[in-house]
């Protein structure tokens, strides 16, 4: 276990700590753990945004579920959409559900981003210029976050920013029998968190903009950054 690594996952998960209290300093986290976590994260919000949706069909249907049975039914959608061959989530075919697995995947990841910054902007200059705060998440954050910087950052001064790693570190070890689209579709709710936790950064900072992200193939990995006017 690299002390590298174990200095990013404690870093991280303490951003993730509900009650923001930062994790001791002495405390080493491998940083395998978020790899098996983030799994985890996508297929358990995607198994219960999927139950809570049947849920209310059966009701609308007047077919009430018992109380005592949800745990165990939304445990039984987890494991009926996790491929265990390769770790992936077997995403349902449903626009409007995976919009709302994106949604509060990226409110995960807006709340992370926004304890990051607090934490760690640079005490020894201040950041108002966009582009200063953009090359912050694309050197620092991704430094503790990822352990390397993006390989490209490209603006069109218009308020555009292009974000490009091509070896995505929550990428590297996924894999499966699909491949080009396939993959990509299926690898797509894990670059949500990501792009909430750049959209909370740049919030803190007083931007406010709209992330979204897209994989060509695995391992690389896109981020486009646009800011919101607020007029």
């Amino acid at each position: 276990m690299s002390g590298d690594t174990s200095s990013e996952m404690t870093q991280l998960l303490s951003a993730l700590s509900l009650d923001g209290k930062p994790v001791a300093e002495s405390r080493q986290i491998n940083g395998s753990v978020f790899e098996f976590f983030l799994p985890e994260l996508v297929n358990t919000l995607v198994a219960t945004t999927v139950e809570t949706k049947r849920a209310a069909e059966r009701l609308a249907l007047g077919l009430e579920t018992e109380p005592e049975d949800t745990a165990k039914q939304i445990e039984d959608v987890g494991n009926a959409e996790a491929d265990s061959s390769a770790g992936w989530v077997e995403l349902p075919d449903d626009s409007e559900l995976m919009e709302q697995v994106f949604v509060k995947l990226e409110a995960v990841g807006f709340r992370v981003g926004r304890r990051l910054a607090e934490r760690f902007a640079p005490l020894n200059r201040r950041l108002v210029d966009t582009l200063d705060i953009v090359k912050f998440v694309c050197k620092d954050i991704w430094m503790l976050l990822f352990n390397r910087q993006v390989d490209n950052l490209k603006t069109n001064h218009r308020g555009v920013y292009v974000l490009q790693d091509n070896k995505f570190k929550w990428f590297l070890r996924m894999s499966g029998n699909c491949g080009g689209a396939a993959a990509a579709r299926r690898a797509q709710p894990y670059i949500w968190l990501p792009c909430g936790i750049i959209r909370g950064i740049l919030e803190s900072f007083g931007v406010s903009t709209v992330v979204v992200a897209e994989t060509l193939g695995l391992p690389q990995c896109t981020f486009q950054i646009k800011v919101v006017s607020d007029e």
